[in-house]
């Protein structure tokens, strides 16, 4: 979850500003939000690792316009380009932040290669890389579509939602499900992503975090066919909230804006 959650960060805030809507340091600042630094490896005309900031300014200078977040996982690199040795980097990360660019301009993605601790916390790399848009990737579904989905694939998922009541009995998953909680209340967003959006961030991250902690508590509650069965009817909304916490961290690529002064 972590994962998804820097890889958000990065696509709303540097979509943020990339539309005039907060400003570089903010950008930074809340990207990188806990962590002690985060760094870009890869920036044109940089040959050294630079800031969020910078590699903002500069993908904004090469006619990038937004970003989009991308969760792909094995089997599925649903939004992801080209090239396929981009494509697997991203798969084993689980999360690209791929940038909108103009018709026949280069297109870039950031991948989170590795987080090392460092004196005063994590310290995040991103790789920056050049794709290729020229085969379309699948496409990943609207904000509204992805809504939709979501709560279609809840309504279909009631029995197998309500058998992940793993905190019963289970004081160390009931303490994990509430910093769960407590995680929700620091998501910070900017306030051009619509209201639509984030309270679909709020509510696929917290699904997210659930399904997750079942994964991980199923051995100590159900035999191996159990736990197979439940794996597999959970896996359609599996899929559909990394689709929604895609398009909500996108929403405001997804609808645009005209660059502002800032």
């Amino acid at each position: 979850m972590l994962v998804s959650r820097r890889a958000g960060a990065l696509t709303c805030w540097g979509t943020a500003y990339l539309l005039g809507a907060v400003s570089l340091d903010e950008a930074d600042a809340a990207t990188v939000g806990p962590d002690a630094a985060h760094r870009v490896v890869g920036v044109p005309g940089e040959d050294a690792p630079v800031t969020v900031s910078i590699a903002l300014g500069r993908l904004r200078s090469r006619g990038v316009t937004g970003l989009r977040l991308v969760l792909p996982e094995a089997g599925d690199p649903t939004g992801l380009p080209g090239p396929t040795t981009f494509t697997a980097v991203a798969v084993a990360a689980g999360a690209a932040v791929v940038g909108v660019a103009a018709p026949g301009a280069q297109a870039y993605a950031l991948v989170a290669s590795s987080a090392g601790t460092g004196a005063s916390g994590d310290v995040v790399r991103w790789d920056l890389v050049g794709v290729d848009f020229s085969v379309a990737p699948a496409g990943l579904p609207t904000l509204s579509e992805a809504e939709r989905t979501l709560l279609e694939t809840m309504a279909a998922s009631t029995d197998e939602l309500a058998a992940l009541d793993v905190a019963r009995g289970r004081d160390d998953v009931a303490q994990r499900l509430r910093r769960l909680d407590r995680s929700l209340r620091d998501i910070d967003l900017p306030s051009n992503l619509p209201a639509r959006a984030q309270r679909l961030v709020a509510t696929a991250s917290r699904l997210l975090g659930v399904l997750d902690i079942a994964s991980e508590t199923d051995g100590a509650a159900l035999t191996a066919s159990e736990a197979l069965r439940r794996s597999d009817a959970l896996r359609p909304l599996r899929t559909a909230v990394r689709y929604a916490l895609c398009a909500a961290y996108s929403a405001a690529a997804e609808v645009g804006a005209p660059p502002g002064p800032r």
